[in-house]
């Protein structure tokens, strides 16, 4: 605690938390690799730009707003009304010009105005779309409906269930959605050296502080009979990160439960306050090795859980050795030394082995891929095993301090009513009539022990807990894996609502989550050698492919086929790649710029007013073609000035396409293509526009990509049928790029927009085969570590059997709640061995210790020296995790469940199933044991042979050869 006090106080980052994101990330997946290159591109200094000002002040979309509003019909004049009023209080709050997304048709930088509904009643598509008091409604959508273009704008503000009919007069819908977007960077921003982090969160704090409580209003109160819902990445973040600040105090709770029980338990405020000291001391020193030795740089949303991990496991630890302390008082000790090392070593071996198993499952997460979860298994487990030290270290101080000064200290003004005690010279042992005092111990030695060998009881209770475990695999087989996206809050929060909203309320539209492939060329995977192990948000080093080059022809009219290929895919050709089709136009919805260029150098070819009506401008580029271009543009290209050996010919008609012909007014092809295709200035060809210090000619095409549209819907997908999917496209663009001459052999697909699916469809398969991982491992390490703590494989194998049926009842409890099984369901799952291998353990190593040799000595002697430990601590978890059913993330509110049904049916196996089995077929005697295969390899490893004896004074071997006759 003194070491973290100077290194907090020195500025070091000991907990580095982040709670903004879960860093679920595999980082050999080629999907994310590919993703990472793409997002990241020019991140290495490179300048990318397209000659407009394309990073002017809050160009990009740093957030987006979106309101979605409910009524039996929204599309009424005093709806619409109430919608319109709403946002126009949203634009007025203060400083919203200076976060606002900045409209790129407006010259003065304005505000864009918010995607609604309204833009059909405000003129924003024309004057026949002019209505300001809404007193046309039919009329005004139904002209959009019947519009081609506005059609496919007006689908992405309307219900499923939505009905536009001019004819019947009809204009109803049960929601519709709202879309304010907010932009960085903000006035002064350096594009090189400026963090855009730190820019999201200005907008964040713009938000929370301007805008959060308008729509907190909003959405508890209604507006005029509208239901109010809204989204926000921003204030998403914001709710998550104070949530599990007022989540973890929920861990407050279950502390103060786990203190009185402990006080309750051990009839000493000084023996709990100093084993709850200890506990969380043990956390500190966890972090030590944590954050210090092993040099973890995350400290997640997950790791919050070890809290409560480590107040069940540490509770369990005090209750071992305070009972096992107090049951030596039952035996004969001559000396406190001899009492203290009798009750250590019975306590520290029963602590050690469920310490060893519980961190080995845990441990057992850190071969998983994915950062959030290996940190956190490896912290956990650590957590363990720094308890367990401080258990054997710390705590048998605080049980002989107490038991040297405090043991019949009693408060003073409670002390007329202690009962005064005869003086004696009976010892500890001798003080008691055989019978223990406390009536936990005294119901499991006695009741319990004559019900659970009852001769018809036991196999009652055994076909019970057989049933119980028939219909929880049953259960188990049912499971299925979860498709939809990682749900962080419960169905009744705000943010929840919103999200199933826009997946399941609207009808399809181009604005749609759906899930978008780039065939990109020009980069290679993101470079990733250079970034901390842990370091999650290392954006890695660009590497380009140099080979990229659109300029010869055969390059050009390549990626044209290419195009075109995947738009006039038939039906069976895209079975498996789901490209959607346009449900106005018909075909293929595919992005290709290449497509945009060549119609574009067509028309401008077309215009005889600068060109013959012999001159051909299409694709492919060449020399000839773009020299008469240029020279058909004197006022843009100096042609005196370009080199004879000029190369970037397609660029600079590419330029040209993007820019608009360099009018200063932005395109529709601009706002649509300019961040799939990136140029940089080359040593040789690239000038300045005549007259102009900002656009540029002759450029380098460094990247470029083209977009297809599919019909799956991002968040819904689960990776069973998502992969194939996949690799299907996997297959497709390998193929394609195969065909593809030299310059374009570097093409590959990804999905680099809503999340990453197709990486997250590989994150979800991991996390499935890590969580069976996890229990495999969990399971196979326990036999051999329970028979060699018990030293009998009989009573391991049923140890173990016991922790089987405790995990395939808790897989099982999952489709019967209603789960599937998902991220949170995988990380439970992998730390379900973790926690039910304690009480078992417990009583195993109590029935093994027993110094009876029959099977009913030894089952009574475990229930009346470790049932109590078992149940005390089985309590204190219980009741920890309760606390947790009150969060509002729901991982940790499911995690109390996972938790508390792990230990529920823990303590219901090992008491009754696995203890009516040890009642059954427990071993006897020498049945099962494996000292004699100890015995055996130790004295193989020692040189020991049957005939040697045992000595005491042999130069340390501790045996000798037998001495002769005469010798």
């Amino acid at each position: 605690m003194f070491l973290s006090a100077i290194l907090i106080q020195t500025g070091y980052d000991l907990i580095p938390i982040d709670f903004a994101g879960i860093p679920l990330n595999i980082l050999e997946d080629r999907a994310f690799l590919r993703v990472k290159a793409w997002m990241n591109r020019g991140e290495d200094g490179t300048v990318l730009s397209n000659g407009a000002d394309v990073g002017g002040e809050r160009s990009s979309v740093a957030d987006s707003l979106q309101i979605f509003y409910q009524a039996d019909n929204v599309f009424t004049q005093e709806h619409l009304q109430t919608i319109s009023d709403f946002e126009t209080k949203i634009l007025s709050v203060a400083n919203f010009g200076k976060y606002c997304k900045a409209d790129s048709r407006s010259p003065t930088n304005n505000c864009s105005k918010p995607l609604s509904i309204l833009r059909f009643f405000d003129g924003t598509f024309g004057p026949t779309f002019n209505d300001p008091t809404f007193s046309d409604i039919v009329g005004k959508l139904s002209a959009a409906q019947n519009s081609p273009k506005l059609n496919e704008v007006l689908q992405f503000y309307l219900g499923k269930e939505a009905v536009i009919n001019s004819t019947t007069a009809t204009a109803k819908s049960s929601i519709t959605r709202s879309m304010i977007q907010f932009g960085y960077p903000l006035a002064g921003y350096d594009e090189q050296t400026g963090d855009v982090d730190e820019q999201q969160k200005k907008v964040q704090t713009f938000l929370v502080e301007n805008v959060r409580d308008l729509l907190i209003d909003a959405n508890e109160n209604g507006l005029s009979g509208l239901t109010v819902t809204y989204t926000s990445g921003q204030l998403f973040s914001y709710l998550i990160q104070s949530q599990v600040i007022k989540d973890l105090m929920l861990a407050a709770g279950s502390f103060l439960f786990i203190f009185i029980f402990m006080l309750i338990q051990t009839q000493s405020l000084f023996i709990t306050s100093c084993a709850v000291g200890g506990i969380l001391i043990s956390f500190l020193g966890t972090n030590l090795v944590y954050r210090i030795i092993l040099d973890y740089q995350y400290f997640g949303i997950f790791h919050v859980l070890s809290i409560f991990i480590v107040l069940g496991i540490g509770a369990d630890d005090v209750f071992v050795f305070n009972d096992t302390w107090r049951a030596t008082a039952h035996e004969k000790h001559e000396r406190l030394d001899e009492r203290l090392s009798s009750c250590y070593r019975r306590a520290s071996k029963a602590m050690l082995i469920t310490s060893l198993t519980t961190t080995i499952a845990f441990i057992a997460n850190a071969f998983n891929p994915m950062l959030a979860i290996s940190s956190f298994g490896i912290f956990s487990g650590i957590l363990v095993m720094v308890n367990y030290l401080s258990a054997i270290t710390f705590f048998p101080c605080v049980v002989i301090i107490y038991h040297l000064y405090f043991e019949n200290w009693t408060w003073p003004c409670f002390r007329c009513c202690k009962k005064k005690v005869e003086p004696t010279n009976l010892t500890d042992a001798e003080k008691f009539d055989g019978h223990r005092k406390n009536l936990i111990v005294r119901f499991f030695r006695g009741p319990y022990y004559y019900f659970v060998v009852h001769k018809v009881a036991r196999w009652v209770l055994l076909v019970l807990s057989l049933g119980l475990i028939v219909f929880f695999v049953y259960m188990a087989t049912t499971i299925g894996p979860q498709e939809e996206q990682i749900q962080f809050l419960k169905d009744s929060n705000n943010f929840q609502k919103a999200t199933n909203l826009n997946l399941q309320g609207f009808r399809p539209s181009s604005d749609d989550n759906v899930i978008k492939v780039y065939i990109v060329w020009g980069l290679k995977h993101q470079d990733l050698s250079a970034c901390h192990k842990t370091d999650s948000k290392c954006k890695g080093k660009t590497v380009w492919d140099d080979g990229f080059d659109l300029n010869p022809k055969p390059a050009q009219m390549s990626l044209l086929q290419l195009c075109k290929r995947i738009e006039d895919m038939t039906d069976e050709e895209n079975g498996d790649l789901k490209i959607r089709r346009n449900s106005i136009t018909g075909k293929l919805e595919v992005k290709c710029f290449l497509d945009r260029i060549n119609d574009f150098l067509i028309n401008e070819g077309n215009d005889t007013s600068l060109y013959s009506p012999t001159v051909d401008l299409s694709l492919p580029t060449s020399e000839t073609k773009m020299a008469t271009f240029m020279g058909a543009h004197p006022e843009l290209y100096n042609m005196s000035a370009v080199s004879p050996n000029f190369y970037r010919y397609f660029e600079t008609g590419m330029s040209y396409w993007l820019n608009n012909g360099y009018s200063g007014v932005t395109s529709y092809d601009f706002r649509e293509y300019n961040k799939l295709i990136g140029v940089v200035n080359d040593t040789f060809d690239t000038q300045l526009i005549s007259n102009s210090s900002v656009w540029t000619f002759g450029t380098r095409l460094r990247y470029a990509a083209i977009t297809v549209n599919t019909t799956l819907q991002a968040g819904k997908l689960g990776f069973e049928k998502g992969l194939v999917t996949v690799e299907a496209w996997e297959k497709f663009v390998n193929d394609e790029v195969a065909k593809l001459p030299p310059s374009l052999s570097g093409g590959f697909q990804c999905t680099p927009d809503r999340g990453n699916t197709w990486h997250w469809l590989k994150v979800q398969k991991s996390l499935v085969f890590s969580a069976i991982q996890g229990i495999i491992i969990g399971i196979a390490l326990a036999l051999p570590i329970l028979t060699i703590a018990t030293q009998n494989f009989i009573l391991g194998s049923l140890a173990t059997l016991t922790i089987m049926c405790v995990t395939v009842t808790v897989v099982g409890i999952i489709p019967l709640a209603g789960w599937k099984l998902g991220v949170l369901e995988s990380l439970n799952l992998s730390l379900v061995v973790g926690l039910a291998v304690d009480y078992v353990v417990h009583l195993a190593e109590g029935y093994h210790i027993s110094k009876h040799t029959d099977r009913r000595g030894r089952l009574r002697d475990m229930l009346e020296n470790v049932g109590i430990s078992v149940l005390s601590g089985a309590c204190t978890t219980l009741g920890a995790s309760l606390f947790m059913l009150m969060a509002e993330i729901l991982f940790f509110m499911q995690f109390g469940i996972f938790m508390f049904c792990t230990i529920g049916f823990s303590l219901i196996y090992s008491l009754v199933f696995f203890t009516v089995m040890l009642g059954i077929c427990g071993p006897q005697n020498q049945t099962g044991s494996i000292t004699p295969l100890i015995t055996w390899v130790k004295n193989k490893l020692t040189g020991r042979n049957k005939y040697d004896v045992d000595c005491d004074v042999c130069e340390g071997h501790g045996f000798r050869a037998p001495v002769k006759n005469g010798e």
